[in-house]
């Protein structure tokens, strides 16, 4: 059997390879990266050489490479591993130039595109990290005000795309925490990371006090429990949260850095 006699429906491509269908069709319409076969109803079927095409496609987002530059290199046949590239997405930079004279409609639009080409991975580490450092650099006036329009815009687009998803969620409801504070932008890529996996998703933004959180009247109704911060936490959030993921009750997952708070505060006890 050939590697292109096994076909695969859209779906089933994204969950291997994580990048949404519509994306996916993205990729195809305006890019031609991927062309995969039809079935009489229209339905896209992709063979193992397409599903691997993609999985090179995102090599080459991970290196910082514009969507619009990989099917060049694609047809190169050139390995990601040889390609010098920045740390950011070719969007940063027109983002960047939008900011600069606060062009609000520009801003909208570079989000916009950027939410729709790329899995969020990438948003996060190749375009919104990038950003905000960029920012951090402006003078302290137009700091705050290059700020404030990209974390609004970027949460609304966030928003707009997470009720699109959660047409298609499953029965399964979940609960998201933010410990940090309010409008974090992390928390909300990973609320709409939450929502691509499927399921309900419940975001409570901006949380000082998960004391009372935990009452199984409270949580009776959820499969699982998300905490996400980016700061530190004092030792009564941490010892509420290892005693409840330590019970039955919920399942409680939480982000990478409440994960190093937790050991570390071990490790100290331990010593």
């Amino acid at each position: 059997m050939g590697c292109n006699t096994v076909r695969y429906a859209i779906r089933d491509v994204a969950e291997m390879t994580g990048i949404k269908p519509v994306t996916l069709r993205a990729w195809q319409r305006r890019y031609n990266l991927v062309q995969p076969e039809r079935t009489e109803k229209g339905h896209r079927l992709y063979t193992q050489r397409d599903v691997e095409t993609i999985q090179r496609v995102q090599g080459w987002l991970a290196k910082g490479v514009s969507i619009g530059k990989v099917k060049a290199l694609l047809e190169s046949n050139t390995l990601p591993t040889e390609h010098d590239s920045s740390q950011r997405l070719d969007e940063a930079e027109q983002l960047l130039e939008a900011l600069s004279v606060l062009d609000g409609d520009a801003v909208g639009k570079s989000i916009r595109f950027v939410l729709k080409e790329y899995p969020l991975d990438i948003v996060e580490t190749r375009f919104v990290m990038p950003v905000l450092t960029a920012i951090d650099f402006v003078k302290m006036g137009q700091r705050s005000l290059q700020y404030a329009l990209f974390r609004t815009l970027l949460i609304h687009q966030l928003l707009l795309m997470i009720q699109a998803e959660s047409k298609k969620s499953g029965k399964r409801k979940y609960l998201l925490v933010n410990l940090d504070t309010v409008g974090n932008l992390f928390a909300w890529l990973f609320y709409a990371r939450l929502v691509e996996q499927g399921g309900r998703v419940i975001f409570l933004d901006g949380v000082d006090d998960i004391g009372a959180l935990f009452n199984k009247e409270v949580i009776a109704g959820y499969h699982g429990i998300h905490l996400f911060a980016e700061k530190s936490l004092s030792e009564k959030h941490l010892s509420v949260i290892r005693e409840q993921r330590s019970n039955d009750l919920v399942p409680v997952y939480v982000s990478p850095v409440i994960e190093h708070l937790i050991d570390v505060e071990y490790d100290r006890k331990s010593q």
